[in-house]
């Protein structure tokens, strides 16, 4: 019903776009996220979406996956309550597939390639950009079904917040931002809900970020820019421990903890202009089941980077040279040293991007190769995109075509449970070739796109169980196939007062045919944006909805396809000015007191309430 009315109401604004008042277009930053260097929105030849600030405070969420759902093409799937484990896919793909970077660092697990959602709850995020579709020509292995790319919030003097509310939840940050320095720390914490939904201990989860960021002018066309981020967090989990498939109420518990640090060298010498980046990123999780620690492990990922560019009136080719080098380090104590493992990878990627502005036509074209050191094949990624704006109706037409590639992870490849999994040291990369067309257009105050996509993948890795209870990771022999239409829509009704939303259908399969797991059928969703008043008292308000999607109940042997119901979250926010700097904020979460399940088995919170102070 959601989804119907969702697709009527967009209908709807199409019908009375023309009526709209008519304001000035909505200005948006150049996006960094498609390419080597920041492009104009307007010249992408991409998949592009972009949440600014004002946009995030519409669902005001303290983990970046649920402003997610606001974005065309996403899926979220989250295990119990907030800061449980928490993927994204994107276009269909693998969890994996989705590469993530805050402020151009990328902020994955190194030990199991994946970013964990969950672990980012009370990260200090401003804004946010999403590329969608395989894009390994720029960003190399991980980049199949897009990226996610999250900058760092740099509200300018002292800003701060607290917040609590239902389930024992609070938050708070603390921040202040100069021309040349800024700090933040920003912490989170809740009770949680019983993930197995037995009634037993709840399982909560704590996180705690500290960023330390800084731009200096070393020369007259030379700057350094440096970011520095620590994090801690800790979430509880239920697992099934008498393999029926449902959860038990058990007392286990992750601990993980992240350091950041990068540094950017950017300035121009003679015709040329050079970023020079280097990057670490550092996680180490503890594990703990019955108050008892089972096993650690730690990855550890270095990165860098020279990019040189040269422009000469529409045209622009900027090269790319990096070493990645990648750590795993798993020490095991429930099994007496068994599972203990220490493997390192290392990559050269070399990479030139090509683009031409002319006029109304743009066009890019990228290429990339890595060496991946032996341990893999080396890889040859690339990607083309052309658009034309056609200024007469105010759209333009847009196309792109490319590859991605996703290198086995350290878990894949070298198991960690004797007995249970097996891991497998001769899993080739996945690869991928996907393209899109879309059609974008602007009638007075009201925008819209729509865009088609499709990719193969290639080597797919899955998890093949055996008789004996064993596992093992194998490529698939065949492609499986994913494509889906994706459709978004703004319309700024009024100076003060903006509806958005996005509809995408799915159709993901597996190279038998079926359907791949926690892919949603469709998702959805509309926001409303309100300045009530220029003092600024705000209200905002969105409905989020998730299709019908499978997943798999692994108590039967052989395991056996479920189907998890659909569900409408629905949140609403408010924030009313007490004085110049200080205002009231309100919260209210699935108000609907709606069943979220994005995982089998697993329960998540229902209806909330949170209440805070700001101050602006």
């Amino acid at each position: 019903m959601f989804l119907r009315l969702t697709l009527a109401g967009a209908s709807a604004l199409v019908l009375n776009a023309s009526l709209a008042q008519a304001e000035e277009a909505r200005i948006l930053d150049p996006v960094e996220v498609t390419g080597l260097r920041a492009v104009e929105i307007d010249r992408v030849t991409s998949s592009v979406s972009v949440l600014t600030e004002e946009d995030l405070a519409v669902r005001l969420s303290p983990n970046p996956a649920d402003q997610l759902r606001a974005v065309p093409g996403v899926a979220v799937s989250r295990s119990g309550s907030i800061g449980g484990l928490t993927q994204v896919r994107m276009r269909g793909a693998e969890a994996n597939h989705t590469l993530v970077l805050f402020d151009g660092i990328e902020v994955s697990d190194p030990v199991n390639g994946e970013t964990d959602f969950g672990l980012l709850t009370a990260l200090p995020v401003g804004g946010i950009e999403v590329l969608r579709g395989a894009a390994s020509s720029i960003h190399g292995s991980d980049a199949i079904g897009g990226v996610v790319s999250l900058s760092a919030a740099r509200d300018a003097g002292l800003t701060a917040s607290a917040e609590a509310g239902s389930f024992g939840t609070a938050r708070g940050n603390l921040g202040w931002s100069g021309e040349q320095f800024g700090a933040a720390i920003s912490g989170f914490t809740t009770d949680g809900v019983d993930s197995s939904g037995n009634g037993g201990e709840k399982d909560g989860s704590e996180a705690l970020s500290g960023l330390l960021t800084g731009k200096f002018d070393i020369a007259p066309d030379w700057s350094l820019s440096l970011i520095g981020l620590a994090r801690k967090s800790e979430s509880d989990f239920d697992s099934d421990t008498d393999f029926d498939g449902l959860l038990n109420d058990t007392d286990n518990r992750t601990e993980a903890d992240q350091w950041l640090a990068g540094a950017s060298l950017t300035g121009s010498y003679g015709a040329i202009d050079h970023v020079i980046r280097a990057s670490y990123n550092e996680v180490d999780r503890d594990n703990f089941s019955g108050g008892a620690k089972t096993d650690d492990a730690k990855g550890q990922r270095a990165k860098f980077a020279w990019s040189p560019r040269f422009t000469s009136g529409v045209h622009t080719l900027t090269g790319l040279l990096d070493y990645e080098r990648e750590k795993y380090d798993r020490t095991d104590v429930q099994y007496a040293g068994a599972t203990d493992a220490s493997e390192t990878f290392e990559t050269v990627g070399l990479a030139a991007e090509y683009r031409l502005a002319a006029g109304a036509f743009d066009f890019s074209a990228s290429a990339r190769f890595d060496d991946n050191d032996g341990r893999f094949d080396d890889a040859t990624t690339w990607r083309l995109g052309a658009g034309y704006a056609f200024d007469q109706v105010g759209g333009r037409v847009r196309a792109s075509v490319g590859t991605g590639i996703k290198n086995p992870t350290f878990t894949e490849m070298f198991g960690f449970f004797p007995g249970s999994f097996v891991g497998n040291p001769d899993l080739k990369p996945e690869e991928s070739t996907s393209w899109e067309i879309g059609w974008e257009q602007t009638v007075g105050a009201f925008s819209y796109s729509a865009t088609y996509f499709d990719a193969d993948l290639t080597n797919e890795i899955y998890t093949a169980f055996n008789p004996d209870f064993t596992s093992t990771a194998l490529n698939r022999a065949t492609d499986s196939e994913r494509s889906g239409v994706e459709l978004a829509a703004r319309w700024q009704a009024l100076a003060n007062l903006a509806f958005s939303g996005q509809a995408t259908f799915f159709d993901s399969q597996d190279n038998t045919g079926v359907d791949e797991i926690r892919i949603p059928e469709a998702t959805a969703s509309l926001a409303a944006d309100w300045l009530v008043n220029p003092n600024g008292f705000r209200l905002g308000a969105a409905l989020d909805y998730v299709g019908e999607q499978g997943d798999t109940d692994f108590g039967p042997f052989p395991a056996r396809a479920v189907s998890l119901d659909a569900y409408t979250l629905a949140s609403i926010t408010a924030e009313y000015p007490i004085t110049d700097r200080i205002a009231v904020t309100l919260r209210g979460e699935n108000v609907f007191d709606e069943t979220a399940t994005d995982v089998y088995g697993y329960h998540a919170p229902g209806a909330g309430v949170f209440v805070g102070l700001k101050l602006r």
